[in-house]
């Protein structure tokens, strides 16, 4: 059952793509193969999970990364690049089952967001930390969209 939940800010180093939505599966499959690789390489991970982060979506322009949370960052490896995420609220479900049916996961939150009148960020910024591998447990994050504070001048 999707709920709201509140994420502090944390900083993740991995590799970044920025491409058409019908290029995004065969460059996401590379990104991983290359970090799965290096993975052993990059210092200070917090808790050694990958995560799956799309940055920015709008029409068919997508900028997604493949990535490791860490504590700090002192040496990044050859290739990559770091991303500082900010404390954000988001909308969260656990995925149990095959990767290939996170979709259908996805989907849940989106009507959820619906059904509860949440509005979710509009550059579709999403996170999916694998938790377990064997059995496949995903955790899925939709951010929220940043709410907007308007102030009223009153003049006397």
């Amino acid at each position: 059952m999707p709920q709201i939940v509140e994420v502090g800010s944390f900083t993740v180093v991995g590799l970044k793509v920025a491409c058409q939505a019908a290029q995004l599966t065969e460059r996401r499959m590379a990104l991983w193969e290359r970090l799965r690789t290096f993975a052993s390489e990059i210092p200070n991970q917090t808790t050694g999970r990958f995560m799956d982060i799309c940055l920015f979506k709008k029409g068919s322009l997508v900028i997604h990364c493949v990535a490791m949370q860490v504590e700090t960052v002192d040496i990044i490896p050859n290739g990559m690049t770091t991303f500082s995420i900010p404390a954000q609220s988001y909308v969260y479900t656990s995925h149990q089952g095959p990767a290939e049916n996170i979709q259908q996961s996805l989907h849940q939150i989106k009507q959820w967001a619906k059904e509860h009148r949440c509005r979710l960020d509009p550059t579709h910024f999403t996170i999916d930390v694998t938790v377990s591998e064997d059995p496949p447990i995903h955790a899925l994050y939709m951010k929220l969209e940043d709410v907007k504070r308007e102030s009223i001048e009153v003049v006397v």
